[in-house]
């Protein structure tokens, strides 16, 4: 299972042009590293509008910020959750001000604010809500702020059902987004076909996607012991399969 999202990572990486596509792919895949195969994940991706968090608990922070980008969560317990965050700030308005957010805490300026990172304190009741379901996962990035609240949220189905059960009760979202996926092994699977595997995973573990690469397509023909130019039409269909899914995938948010 590792191997394959490995293998996804590896393709897409070799096209700088597909970098969009290739973050994507990798946030989209890297978390099926931790279910059991055959176990089927709900993803859920939730807005609040500008409008709806203006007249929630969130409203001090729209008048503070446009929006609150969470790059990563640094530490989680019972309490709360602290965030890394890149603020966007409205004018005349700066990190102190987050302070006077009731549930915020401004711990620290990375870089002496240099960077515009910002480390947060966050004990809001959602916030607390979603570390409380142990098979879900919230992904970075998300925002929120006085643009909206935009969350994407990943996991078994019966936690996503309690989170969105939970969120309806604490501020109803806006839009809801469902979607069902499997595990990577049949998702990868579906996609391309048995040999185009076996030649990507080769051609992957023998580090012809490394930069520089290790071995060059007539090497890999031999270890393989097909015709370099066969080898070569199941890399590219391969290649192209992935990037069509992919782009498929951005087209259909």
């Amino acid at each position: 299972m590792v191997a394959s999202v490995k293998m996804v990572s590896v393709i897409l990486d070799n096209f700088p042009k597909y970098r969009k596509l290739f973050d994507k792919i990798k946030q989209t895949f890297g978390v099926y590293i931790a279910p059991v195969s055959g176990m089927f994940v709900r993803e859920i991706h939730l807005k609040w509008a500008a409008a709806t968090v203006a007249r929630s608990e969130y409203g001090p922070i729209a008048k503070i910020a446009h929006s609150l980008e969470v790059i990563g969560h640094l530490d989680i317990g019972e309490k709360g959750i602290r965030q890394l965050i890149l603020p966007h700030f409205c004018e005349g308005k700066g990190p102190k001000d987050l302070n006077e957010v009731p549930f915020m805490t401004v711990e620290s300026e990375l870089d002496g604010g240099q960077s515009g990172y910002i480390v947060v304190w966050n004990s809001h009741p959602l916030s607390i809500a979603a570390i409380r379901f142990s098979n879900i996962h919230i992904l970075p990035p998300y925002t929120y702020g006085g643009e909206g609240i935009n969350l994407t949220v990943r996991g078994v189905p019966s936690g996503i059902s309690q989170f969105l059960k939970t969120c309806r009760e604490l501020l109803p979202p806006d839009f809801v987004k469902v979607v069902e996926i499997g595990d990577n092994e049949s998702l990868i699977e579906s996609i391309l076909t048995p040999r185009q595997m076996k030649c990507v995973k080769i051609a992957a573990s023998s580090g012809y996607y490394d930069h520089p690469k290790q071995i060059k397509l007539r090497e890999l023909s031999e270890l393989m012991k097909i015709p370099r130019s066969t080898l070569q039409e199941h890399l590219n269909r391969a290649e192209l399969a992935m990037m069509k899914w992919s782009s498929e995938q951005i087209d259909s948010e």
